[in-house]
């Protein structure tokens, strides 16, 4: 790896990281809070989302390239990741991340398991109120 991303990164304030996350990184943030729920541990989502960004595990837009081992990075063990319908129900010991679209704005979401929302990064988010879901994110350990 280049070290000059590296060294760019870590230089990068907290607040527009935070702004990046904010705007664009509900998936990721979908998958913190499974970690921690998993862990039983506090993550620093800052620090997680730049040590992501340094293993191009996820990119300056917090788009994830490799969302099993974001995950695998916060909660430990590997970990898979699949593309799922809306029907889809998952299986004791997977866990489901929800994407909503309302028109043009999707969202993602950490699922209940039986395809309600356990947490939203947004809170109360107008796409998950409004919008649709249009499909699941099932991980499970491998």
């Amino acid at each position: 790896m280049d070290k000059s991303v590296g060294a760019a990164v870590t230089n990068e304030s907290r607040q527009k990281v935070m702004k990046i996350l904010g705007e664009y990184g509900c998936y990721f943030l979908s998958l913190v809070e499974l970690a921690e729920r998993l862990t039983g541990k506090r993550i620093d989502a800052v620090e997680a989302y730049l040590d992501a960004l340094v293993k191009r595990r996820t990119d300056g837009e917090a788009t994830m390239l490799d969302p099993a081992a974001v995950l695998a990075q916060m909660a430990g063990g590997t970990w898979t990741v699949r593309k799922e319908g809306t029907d889809y129900i998952p299986k004791s010991g997977e866990a489901e991340v929800l994407l909503f679209q309302n028109g043009t704005y999707s969202h993602f979401v950490l699922g209940d398991g039986a395809g309600g929302v356990l947490y939203d990064p947004l809170g109360n988010s107008n796409t998950v109120a409004k919008g649709t879901c249009v499909g699941k994110r099932i991980f499970e350990r491998a």
